[in-house]
């Protein structure tokens, strides 16, 4: 795709978002964009992984002795579904106005290519994750309600969701941005890279996932904020933009 193409795709998305905001207003046409892509992102997600579950065929094991060193902590679950906030932060903590807008569709679009890389390697790489086992031991006399979230996890989510973390790269991809949004409140900043991080960790905790797994998750998202979202930011949501400090300070 030239640059050239690139913008006009942008700036069709963003006619496309504010004519939506014309009809039913600014924030509640953000918050159908962003169940519009959660969605996608997620169906397209459950739909490969279930496929190369069902295939059986594993191309590698990037399980490491660590992997198995680390404990099974079955409370780590409550850390590791604080992925779903990122999304709902983006949005919720959005300032108003045109140049928001757009940034918030960088962001997307980011999520998007980050979500079909992954999608790739599962399908041309896949690896199991064959760490369940020690879940199990882990959850024996614990209460209902953990067995239940691990089981409806379990059948939702098999374990062929390996490498790179989508849990990891979408939401540091995520996470950058809100420290964007929270340049000038630095508490807000410290509880989000303390939350992240602790979401991030939680997926070796919970054995959904291989410590290789949340590397190249990490490097992922950090691909993905260089190339497809530094590059594209309006300029007020640049350091170095003049309009920086009243849109973060107009931020809920």
């Amino acid at each position: 795709m030239t640059p050239d193409e690139s913008t006009g795709t942008r700036s069709g998305e963003a006619h496309a978002l504010s004519a939506l905001e014309a009809h039913v207003g600014e924030t509640s046409a953000r918050w159908l964009g962003g169940i519009l892509c959660g969605l996608t992102l997620a169906s397209s997600y459950l739909c490969v992984v279930h496929f190369v579950a069902g295939r059986g065929v594993v191309a590698w094991d990037p399980t490491i002795p660590l992997d198995r060193a680390i404990p099974a902590v079955p409370g780590a679950i409550w850390l590791y579904m604080t992925n779903i906030l990122y999304y709902l932060a983006c949005v919720l903590f959005l300032p108003a106005g045109v140049a928001a807008t757009k940034a918030l569709i960088v962001i997307w679009r980011s999520l998007f290519i980050v979500i079909a890389i992954s999608l790739t390697v599962f399908l041309l790489c896949p690896a199991e994750v064959a760490l369940r086992d020690q879940m199990h031991a882990a959850l024996v006399g614990r209460g209902a309600a953990l067995h239940a979230i691990y089981d409806g996890l379990y059948q939702l989510d098999p374990p062929f969701n390996a490498w790179p973390s989508g849990h990891v790269s979408q939401t540091l991809v995520m996470a950058l941005f809100l420290a964007r949004i929270w340049s000038r409140r630095p508490w807000r900043r410290i509880v989000l890279w303390i939350a992240w991080i602790s979401m991030a960790i939680s997926i070796v905790l919970t054995k959904q996932h291989l410590l290789f797994d949340l590397v190249t998750g990490i490097a992922l998202g950090a691909i993905a904020w260089r190339l497809w979202v530094l590059p594209h930011l309006p300029a007020s949501f640049s350091p170095a933009g003049n309009e920086v400090s009243g849109h973060l300070e107009s931020t809920p």
